[in-house]
């Protein structure tokens, strides 16, 4: 079940930034990387295998792709490792040993991970968590971050984070507030602006807000739908949840 990195591009990016973006809360990882990918139309430089691996393809453009890869900009000097399948757990710490020996090996000042969190305190609001002191005040000096002072985060970041503690080597979090019901654009777009105003790149959002807007529209909707079919003596609540539209 080894985690193997594989290229199939020689890269030409010197000391990159390496971007981390996996499935999670909102799939806020996932998307928000997806997305950085395509805005700044990186190439497709390699991919991560492993026999514990879903048996999945990602389509995008037409063009069929390992769900796990890597792909990186010269111009802005970064790479992103990226997942539209979750890890699964026993691959946990070993996919995050190679990112990090990979990291190293391209000699990465350090790693940022982006993903989710349900705090449910605001949800406009971006938690920040970082192995390196100096590295993590700069994030929280960005507008609408927090810092997480207790808790615990678990995966590939737990890891690479831990990792990044006892090897003295920086790597922060980004976590967007996001739900955990739904695909969360919104919270990307959050993650990507913190992310866009920590490393000095333009990240163009607007597609994201815009998702975020008709999601949000077409919730209102259904919960509207729903009030209005109870009151006309419709289907019930199930003991799972509420029924919509």
């Amino acid at each position: 079940m080894a985690v193997e990195f594989h290229k199939v591009l020689e890269m030409k990016v010197k000391k990159p930034v390496i971007i981390i973006g996996l499935p999670g809360t909102g799939l806020v990882g996932s998307v928000a990387a997806a997305h950085l990918v395509e805005k700044m139309n990186m190439p497709f430089a390699g991919y991560i295998t492993s026999e514990s691996f879903a048996p999945l393809a990602a389509i995008h453009n037409y063009t069929p792709l390992p769900a796990a890869r890597v792909h990186y900009s010269s111009d802005k000097n970064l790479v992103v490792v990226l997942s539209e399948m979750t890890i699964p757990v026993a691959s946990s710490q070993e996919f995050a040993d190679k990112v990090f020996e990979f990291a190293k090996s391209l000699n990465s000042p350090y790693i940022v991970s982006l993903g989710g969190v349900s705090m449910k305190e605001g949800e406009d609001v971006v938690y920040v968590v970082g192995s390196d002191q100096k590295l993590t005040k700069t994030l929280l000096a960005k507008k609408g971050t927090k810092p997480i002072k207790e808790g615990a985060t678990t995966g590939v970041t737990g890891v690479l984070l831990t990792k990044g503690v006892l090897e003295n080597y920086p790597i922060v979090s980004i976590l967007a507030e996001a739900s955990q019901d739904y695909l969360d654009p919104k919270a990307a777009a959050n993650a990507l602006k913190v992310l866009s105003d920590f490393i000095g790149v333009g990240i163009d959002t607007v597609a994201l807000d815009k998702e975020a807007l008709e999601l949000g529209k077409t919730i209102k909707e259904n919960l509207i739908k729903s009030k209005v079919s109870k009151r006309m003596g419709g289907p019930k609540e199930s003991p799972e949840g509420a029924m919509y539209g």
